[in-house]
């Protein structure tokens, strides 16, 4: 058997977070990532913030998760996201889904708050006109191993 890396990395200033996902969707990094969104959203009192997620080594996730994913965002919505750049996946079904998730999100809110990106150096510029800080600190980062079954062999008659 072999083992998969999945991470969650969190930093933020004082008014943005930037957030990378890498591997595969866990429940153990989405509800850690759940947890420090609502450290953030505290620490911000109501203030708009910004977010850079970065999904460039993220694979495309469950039709569940997505849903979970969304409900997640309709909340960052309600507690003053007001400007998100999403780094692409390179995958075309995980740009299908990033770019569905973010149209069905701008279609919603009347306005463009969800840029898709390829380039994280436009995001920090892009944040930085908009007048939030991208000067991140520390970053936090959560790991989990998923279990990836190798093919079995077959005994010799």
């Amino acid at each position: 058997m072999n083992t998969l890396l999945s991470t969650l990395e969190i930093s933020h200033s004082e008014n943005a977070l930037y957030v990378r996902f890498t591997g595969i969707h866990e429940d153990y990094l989405m509800d850690r990532y759940a947890e420090a969104l609502e450290l953030f959203y505290q620490s911000m009192r109501g203030k708009p913030w910004a977010r850079i997620v970065d999904l460039r080594q993220w694979t495309v996730t469950a039709a569940q998760t997505q849903k979970l994913v969304e409900k997640l965002l309709q909340q960052d919505l309600s507690r003053g996201l007001s400007l998100e750049y999403v780094l692409m996946p390179p995958d075309p079904i995980g740009r299908w889904q990033v770019e569905q998730t973010l149209n069905m999100l701008n279609t919603s809110t009347f306005c463009t708050l969800f840029h898709p990106i390829e380039d994280e150096k436009a995001a920090f510029t892009g944040l930085k006109q908009q007048g939030f800080s991208v000067e991140f600190g520390a970053v936090s980062r959560h790991e989990s191993r998923c279990w990836n079954v190798s093919d079995t062999k077959k005994a010799d008659n």
